[in-house]
């Protein structure tokens, strides 16, 4: 028997070989009949193996053509294409095509900017084909299993800017032919690479599982899908309804998620929305559905109504296992009456939760997506740092401690955006910090200590009082600021405000140091950041009306207390009309301006003035002023002085010397200079002993600062040594420390008097001149001749000094006033200089 169905089949094999030009043949003619469109293929084969125990027809290398006139882009491609019938249909000779097989290709549907699709490429409504279902051809269709291995897809839809790409590695279907009834069963696994809707791209990089039942009426243009199913991973996704494809696309479905969470959802959105949330990860039940119906054209969306929220759910971060518990919501989303943005609506309502055992509520309504309009309201008791590694934010590194919040906010966003105070805007709320703790990433020092009550009406926010630390400093602050809701949740808005600003402590040492910088990149990582140089900005921004009150004031060596009065800033300028400190056992006093409005550097103008200030502690506090020629171990007395300046700086602080001008009014009494080296060289008119403690009652002289040199105008300094008791000084000294002073020392004090009282006789004239390390004291030469030159007056302007007698002319008895004195000349005399008027380097602009 066995033998006998050996004989058998192999006579039905030869039968199919001897016949297989027939077939093909046959095959060929139904399939042109079935085909509008073009299809070119390399070879056809009829094969007894390839999908043994059925007869296959094998198509290799298969180009169909699409059916837009204009797209030369082929609907599909093939390597290989299986087309199965059994043996005993052959035996009847009744070739009905079973199963189709595809393996190693590509498919590509296109939608022209018109609507119009590339796969119209099937007869409809054919004698041909309706004989063919009813088995009264010889050759036609009756599919009973189709499988697609190792196929590309790709839809592209120009009109709505869509584009969906897939590889579909063995996906099975069942196909069913009624007249123009086609029925379709399938499952199998596919790959989706992306869903392009305009620039988003949705299911990135993510394997489906499909389960899909279907009818296609081909007559009637309606797509009906059974209850299918998606499933991405845990979660599973039902979809149900009609599509039809008449006309415009006319969709009625309705959509489920079963299983769904967090990660489920997110895994859908594009990249730019779920970065952010991929670290959540959610328990319990969270649910979504809706309906999607209505037109879908270049032109009009359909309607698209959605029920979701969850039920006792936890949500939490995944790195920091932080999260909010016992979640309750119910949402609604419908993009309204015109199946628009502008009409849509997304609502949270009855939103409750517990974050790390403390409870929050909420509601949400934010209506149209174009210009919208928002309702929110919170209520929420926070733990600081939990909330932190829940939800982080760019800008904080680290926190810790505790808040209360209360907030409501009615209006429209570009309302508010554009005018923040305006009318409609209705919001209040309050927020309570306790011993908060706030640690910066572009700050070096932290935030501490933060205690104190905002209170927000409207868009004012009032403080009635707040407190903290930064760093070393302390900080202690009332009042109102103005804009403050705009300020903070909107770039560029104003804040103006008017506050009581008191601190036990400033310590700009620190403060002027609290942004941090990076030193590049380190084998791959982050190098470690640093405290950044000097730096002073001011945010434009920012208008401030500060009543100051500082106990203590830092600043390198400078220690300064009971620092008053008011501080303003507006439009990147900080000025005070009078500022008053203690310092250095004496008192100052300060008004003046700090422009910052130019990028690149900072300009200074003050008045200021000081009273009985220690010259040696002034010296050592400003160490001594960037020189080393006269320094703080060189000088005692007390200092009374005023002084005008305009000094410019860059953005970290460095002075920019050749900028500068000042004038300093300055009067010292008591003063002493010891242990000044060039008076050791002055010993011809003194003994050392004295040289070194030369001492001296007052001294008053203006100074003058410009083109970095400070310019000494002639003083006179009375002095403890006999031989030198009336000293007259002279001179410059440039900020290079390039010195050139004049110094005149009467040789016999006291024995000639002038009329006006003062000493007057010969003198000795000296010049230092040199730098700090290398200077020379000599005969000053070209100031005697000088003097000389000026001394002798002319004859005709000389008088006998011996006789006495008044000149008479010739021609006037009238008597002639007698002629004065001549005055000696200060042939070294400094004159004040000419104020210079700044220029600008390139590229900047003062515009003060």
């Amino acid at each position: 028997m066995l033998l006998g169905l050996f004989v058998l089949l192999g006579s039905i094999f030869l039968g199919v070989w001897l016949g297989k030009d027939h077939i093909i043949g046959l095959f060929v003619q139904e399939a042109n009949q079935h085909l509008r469109t073009p299809v070119r293929v390399r070879k056809i084969d009829l094969s007894l193996l390839d999908q043994f125990p059925r007869i296959s027809i094998t198509l290799h290398d298969v180009v169909v053509s699409g059916s837009l006139a204009q797209d030369t882009v082929p609907l599909a491609r093939a390597r290989t294409l299986y087309c199965a019938f059994n043996v005993w249909d052959l035996v009847a000779k009744q070739y009905r095509v079973r199963a189709v097989s595809v393996v190693d290709g590509q498919v590509q549907v296109r939608l022209d900017t018109h609507g119009k699709p590339n796969y119209e490429v099937i007869r409809t409504g054919s004698s041909n084909e309706e004989a063919s279902s009813q088995g009264g051809k010889a050759f036609g269709f009756a599919l009973e299993n189709i499988r697609v291995r190792r196929v590309a897809v790709t839809y592209t839809d120009l009109a709505r800017q869509q584009h969906i790409t897939a590889q579909t590695s063995d996906l099975r279907a069942k196909l069913t032919l009624e007249n123009d009834r086609v029925a379709i069963q399938a499952t199998g696994a596919t790959y989706v690479q992306a869903i392009r809707l305009g620039d988003d791209e949705y299911v990135r990089d993510k394997y489906l599982k499909v389960k899909a039942d279907m009818v296609v009426d081909r007559h009637g243009r309606l797509l009906t899908l059974k209850p299918s199913e998606v499933q991405i991973g845990p979660a599973a996704y039902g979809v149900a309804g009609t599509i039809g494809y008449a006309g415009a696309t006319t969709l009625d479905l309705r959509f489920k998620g079963h299983h769904t969470n967090v990660q489920s959802i997110v895994a859908l959105l594009p990249p730019r929305m779920a970065r952010r949330y991929e670290v959540y990860r959610s328990q319990g039940e969270v649910y979504f559905g809706g309906t999607v119906r209505g037109l879908m054209t270049a032109h009009d969306d359909p309607a698209v109504a959605m029920r979701f929220g969850c039920r006792d759910a936890s949500f939490y971060h995944e790195q920091y296992a932080e999260g909010a518990e016992h979640v309750f919501l119910t949402g609604t989303f419908n993009n309204g009456r015109e199946h628009a943005l502008r009409t849509s609506t997304l609502a949270l309502a009855q939103v409750r939760g517990t974050l790390q055992g403390r409870p929050f509520t909420g509601d949400l309504l934010y209506e149209n997506f174009v210009d919208p309009s928002v309702q929110v309201k919170l209520q929420a008791d926070l733990d600081v740092g939990r909330v932190l590694r829940f939800y982080p934010v760019a800008a904080v590194h680290s926190g810790s401690g505790e808040a209360k919040l209360a907030f409501q906010f009615t209006g429209n966003l570009r309302q508010f955006r554009s005018q923040p105070t305006a009318a409609a805007i209705q919001s209040a709320g309050e927020l309570t910090l306790q011993n908060v703790r706030l640690q910066l990433r572009n700050f070096a020092q932290p935030f501490t200590n933060l205690t104190g009550t905002f209170r927000l009406q409207h868009n004012d926010v009032t403080v009635p009082r707040f407190s903290g630390r930064l760093g070393r400093s302390d900080f202690r602050v009332q009042g109102v600021g103005r804009n403050g809701l705009g300020w903070l949740l909107l770039p560029q808005q104003p804040l103006v405000a008017k506050a009581e600003f008191a601190s036990s402590l400033l310590d700009f040492d620190q403060l002027l140091r609290v942004h941090i910088t990076s030193n590049g990149v380190t084998r791959g990582k982050q190098a470690p950041r640093k405290a950044s140089p000097y730096e002073f900005t001011v945010s434009p921004t920012l208008s401030l009306d500060l009543n100051t009150s500082v106990r203590h004031v830092r600043f390198r060596r400078f220690r300064g207390r009971n620092l008053r009065g008011v501080i303003r800033v507006h439009n990147q300028i900080v000025s005070s009309p009078d500022l008053g400190i203690a310092a250095i056992t004496g008192q100052a006093t300060v008004r003046g301006y700090v422009d910052a409005r130019q990028p690149k550097f900072l300009k200074v103008s003050t008045t200021m003035g000081c009273s009985q200030l220690p010259l040696d502690s002034l010296f050592y506090v400003f160490e001594d002023f960037g020189q080393h020629f006269i320094t703080a171990r060189h000088l005692r007395g007390s200092l009374t002085a005023s002084a005008e300046s305009d000094m410019y700086f860059d953005r970290q602080l460095t002075p920019l010397t050749d900028r500068l001008e000042a004038e300093v009014r300055a009067t010292v009494r008591n003063g002493e200079l010891n242990n000044f080296q060039p008076l050791q060289k002055l010993s011809m008119i003194a003994s050392r002993e004295k040289l070194r403690h030369l001492r001296f009652a007052e001294l008053t002289n203006n100074f003058y600062i410009q083109s970095r040199t400070v310019y000494l105008p002639e003083m006179e300094v009375r002095s403890n040594v006999r031989a030198a008791s009336l000293l007259r000084v002279t001179g410059t000294h440039t900020f290079d420390q390039q010195m050139d002073y004049h110094l005149s020392i009467p040789l016999l004090p006291g024995l000639l008097r002038r009329a006006n009282g003062t000493a007057t006789g010969p003198s000795l004239l000296l010049a230092i001149q040199g730098t700090e390390d290398d200077f020379r004291v000599s005969y000053d030469r070209a100031r005697v001749q000088a003097n000389r030159a000026t001394a002798s007056p002319s004859a005709s302007a000389r008088l006998p000094e011996s006789t006495g007698t008044v000149r008479r002319t010739a021609t006037n008895n009238s008597q002639l006033p007698p002629v004065k004195p001549t005055e000696p000349r200060k042939l070294f005399e400094i004159k004040k200089p000419e104020k210079k008027q700044v220029q600008p380097q390139p590229g900047e602009d003062f515009g003060f």
